[in-house]
């Protein structure tokens, strides 16, 4: 399939280095060595000219910010064709307003997380409803190696971006944490990462191969009058779950106010 990604910023780089496995791509970004750096990384072809990148494009990607989704469709949006798909990364930029600057094509609404670099992402996608399920079928095989495909609503687009797209934020920061409690008890850095990088992949394993709620889970580590019902004690009085709810939910309710502003 030929790919042309518009926009090679840290998103844009991170897809094209999964798609060029299977796909023709072509980059075009108004700095121009950013694309040109993805051509050097044998990604696929630089264009110097948004037009030529887009010409013969069955997919065009739109990894911009959503302050220049307006500027490239008004460089290209009349010309593209009714069998060419537009698919934007742009957080609070509707499907609405998106065919308002790309008349003629099909509008999907993507929001991957930083994860698919290693095809280990998650993928939301929606769509306008005029588009064809083949069309439909093709983009689930097409971004099939960047991780785990979800077809949502568009009303889910702002829950799935504090999810799955802030969300890697705040574990990362949760992480560095429990590394630094683990310093303050006297392993040293190195040692503190490799054992809590450990615990999170042997409990992730956990959830997934037993199917038991976290809950239960977390029952048959505490012991009556144990170490692990003590830590959860403390977890309950610094309210640190209703934190971590309410983190989540900030970042939704700013993709919204961002979405309201459109």
């Amino acid at each position: 399939m030929h790919i042309t990604i518009i926009g090679c910023g840290n998103m844009g780089s991170a897809l094209a280095g999964r798609l060029s496995k299977t796909h023709q791509l072509y980059f075009y970004d108004h700095h121009f060595k950013n694309a040109e750096k993805l051509e050097q990384e044998g990604y696929g072809k630089v264009c110097r000219d948004i037009k030529e990148a887009t010409d013969h494009a069955e997919l065009i990607i739109l990894a911009v910010k959503p302050q220049n989704v307006k500027e490239v469709g008004n460089l290209i949006g009349k010309e593209l064709k009714k069998e060419q798909v537009v698919i934007s990364l742009s957080a609070g930029t509707s499907i609405e307003s998106l065919k308002g600057f790309f008349p003629n094509a099909h509008i999907v609404r993507m929001m991957p997380n930083l994860a698919v670099i290693y095809g280990e992402g998650v993928i939301g996608l929606s769509s306008d409803e005029n588009i064809p399920q083949k069309n439909k079928e093709d983009l689930t095989k097409a971004f099939e190696l960047l991780g785990k495909i979800h077809w949502l609503s568009e009303d889910k687009i702002n829950a799935l971006t504090s999810l799955t797209g802030s969300g890697p934020a705040f574990f990362f920061a949760m992480v560095e944490a429990m590394v630094d409690a683990g310093i303050a008890m006297g392993f040293t850095a190195h040692t503190a990462q490799d054992l809590i990088y450990q615990m999170l992949q042997g409990s992730l394993t956990l959830l997934e191969k037993t199917s038991k709620h976290p809950g239960e889970l977390k029952w048959q580590i505490a012991s009556p009058q144990g170490t692990t019902i003590a830590g959860l004690k403390t977890l309950e009085e610094f309210a640190i779950r209703g934190g971590i709810m309410n983190t989540f939910l900030s970042a939704y309710d700013r993709a919204n106010k961002l979405s309201l502003s459109d």
